[in-house]
């Protein structure tokens, strides 16, 4: 069928099909760096949270007497879960930069990773929604 044919029958021809592909191709590519970045936001949003929960722990223990000083473990064990997501995306972005040369088992090893980012990245959350919660309890359990 010749283009000719294909526009009168109101249908794509060749060149439109493979240039929508193309289209698609970009979008997906497109899409894949736009949830990264969101990551990465969420990711800093979620830590600045987490920073600023530190310091209410630290106050909430200065002002209060029954407040005990172990309860700063909650935030800095998340802090230590967040940095450790960040080091996940870090590893994943450097073989990610360098995909073309990497080995099958580096491959291999960014498969894993990639597969397990958004896992962590919701355990990163819910994990600082906790720690959230925790503070508020102890804020309304406590005598002041």
């Amino acid at each position: 069928m010749t283009d000719e044919e294909s526009r009168e029958l109101g249908i794509m021809t060749e060149q439109e099909q493979k240039e929508m592909d193309l289209r698609f191709e970009r979008t997906e590519e497109n899409g894949i760096a736009d949830t990264q970045k969101y990551f990465d936001r969420i990711h800093d949003k979620v830590f600045s949270l987490n920073n600023l929960l530190i310091a209410a722990y630290f106050a909430l223990i200065a002002i209060r007497n029954d407040v005990p000083s172990w309860s700063l473990v909650v935030p800095a064990l998340n802090s230590i879960l967040l940095l450790y997501v960040d080091y996940r995306m870090l590893k994943r972005a450097r073989l990610q930069a360098n995909i073309t040369k990497l080995t099958l088992e580096e491959i291999k090893e960014y498969g894993a990773i990639q597969n397990n980012t958004n896992l962590f990245s919701l355990l990163s959350i819910w994990s600082t929604v906790l720690v959230l919660v925790i503070f508020g309890w102890i804020l309304l359990s406590t005598r002041g």
